[in-house]
């Protein structure tokens, strides 16, 4: 066995995909909405955006759902951060593991100790949107809170956890008879066929839907052979997830082109997944 020392800022953990590097990168600042550095030139984040909603108003003796606002139905303060990888796939930022550690104005107000509906408190990460090639996206710090009048500048600071990757590999499951309830192993992974028939819509033969505790964007694709060995053409038609308990599962639905009655499952598995964290402080104001 070969062995390597690392130094004291990076880590190595067993994941679902192998060994994953963790490393801690250097601080972000940025000063008004403009970057003064890089992260390791890998990973580099800076403001997107930024909005305000006011109270806005609210018809005598109705609740606050029957409020007119604008930009959003609630209100609070958004600060929209861009995530961008120069070189590798951005697998996917942990909205769980990242943590927002300080948010406030120029007038001492502290949106992390913010009170708002629906359990909507402090500050934390909402919705996320990535791009198509991977290389960017786009997550959220909201607060109920609103900024002190005569405010002029914002202070956030946080930790972002962002999964990195370049290189994949496929594995197969063994051929399998297609039905529901069937699971697909792959690799360390196992997805049930939740559901299998014709789409509810389109011209394709064939629906299948897997269900698992893993994401499928946790890998770089999916593929489907028949019992032969040939590749069948498919696409992703649908996803979803629930959690409960602190357990969340994933279902995914993909078209194919061809109707059979077995089938193997392919993934392209990540095989550098690497996870850093991008410490960030920002100070922002209006000219973004």
């Amino acid at each position: 066995m070969i062995s390597k020392r690392f130094s004291s800022k990076e880590k190595h953990i067993a994941g679902r995909h192998g060994f994953v590097r963790i490393r801690w990168m250097r601080r972000i600042v940025v000063i008004f909405g403009l970057a003064a550095g890089m992260a390791l030139g890998d990973v580099k984040v800076e403001v997107a955006g930024l909005q305000v909603t006011a109270k806005g108003y609210v018809p005598e003796g109705e609740k606050d759902f029957s409020a007119l606002r604008a930009f959003s139905w609630q209100a609070g303060t958004r600060v929209g951060l861009l995530v961008t990888s120069s070189d590798k796939t951005i697998v996917g930022l942990d909205e769980e593991k990242s943590k927002v550690t300080g948010f406030t104005d120029d007038q001492e107000t502290d949106f992390t100790k913010a009170k708002g509906r629906f359990g909507k408190n402090g500050a934390e990460f909402g919705m996320m949107s990535e791009s198509e090639d991977g290389r960017a996206v786009v997550t959220h710090v909201e607060s109920p809170g609103l900024p002190g009048k005569g405010a002029k500048t914002l202070t956030l600071k946080g930790e972002l956890v962002v999964s990195l990757a370049s290189k994949s590999k496929e594995v197969k499951s063994e051929v399998a008879v297609l039905e529901k309830g069937k699971k697909l192993v792959v690799g360390g992974n196992s997805f049930e066929i939740d559901s299998v028939g014709k789409p509810d819509w389109g011209d394709d033969p064939l629906q299948i839907r897997l269900k698992s505790s893993v994401n499928h964007k946790d890998f770089k694709g999916f593929h489907f052979y028949d019992a032969e060995g040939n590749k069948i053409e498919s696409k992703r038609s649908s996803s979803g997830s629930m959690g409960m308990f602190g357990k969340r599962t994933y279902t995914v639905s993909f078209s194919l082109k061809k109707k059979v009655d077995k089938i193997v499952l392919a993934v392209d598995a990540w095989s550098d997944l690497e996870v850093v964290k991008v410490p960030f402080d920002f100070k922002i104001g209006a000219g973004l």
